[in-house]
């Protein structure tokens, strides 16, 4: 009888560990939407960059530079979008999706800016599902929704937010962001 119920138990989890698993969000890729003067992106793992075009997907691990007449417009995920401006380098860490019946039910972005000028555009209407978050040497600027724009420039972060709010996480090992 324990035998039985130790089984029942053990298959039990595996079913709500798998139910949990198909829960999280799908990975996305990022979609250039366009490209204004010297633009360029090195793939996942790779130091070599190669001209960016529109329309090119882009594999999470690539990393964008932008040169000083350069700007990228990326759709990062579905109801979100950033424009990189010009002298930047920004790195795609993470995004991922979910839609569940026509609702989305998480929409994630992880992006690394360690130079220059990142304005993004969040979809408002699902700031419970969504966590967009631009990391800089200086800690991370976070939104569920909104437009806001993150700076980096000779190593301080400064941020200016065009609608909706962000949260500044610092990073512990700065003095401030």
């Amino acid at each position: 009888m324990k035998r039985i119920k130790a089984i029942f138990v053990l298959a039990v989890s595996f079913v709500v560990i798998a139910m949990i698993g198909s829960l999280r969000a799908d990975p996305v890729n990022a979609m250039v939407y366009s490209v204004t003067g010297t633009a360029q992106f090195a793939p996942p793992q790779s130091q070599s960059y190669a001209p960016l075009k529109a329309g090119q997907v882009l594999l999470i691990g690539s990393s964008i530079r932008t040169g000083d007449d350069g700007k990228v417009v990326l759709q990062t995920t579905p109801g979100s979008s950033i424009e990189i401006g010009n002298d930047s380098i920004l790195k795609i860490n993470e995004l991922a999706f979910q839609k569940s019946g026509g609702a989305v039910t998480e929409r994630k972005a992880r992006l690394e800016l360690t130079s220059g000028v990142v304005s993004a555009l969040v979809d408002p209407s699902t700031p419970k599902v969504t966590d967009f978050k631009i990391q800089t040497p200086d800690g991370a600027l976070v939104a569920r929704g909104t437009h806001y724009i993150v700076v980096v420039r000779d190593g301080k972060t400064y941020s200016s937010v065009g609608e909706g709010k962000i949260a500044a996480i610092a990073n512990p090992s700065r003095s401030s962001i």
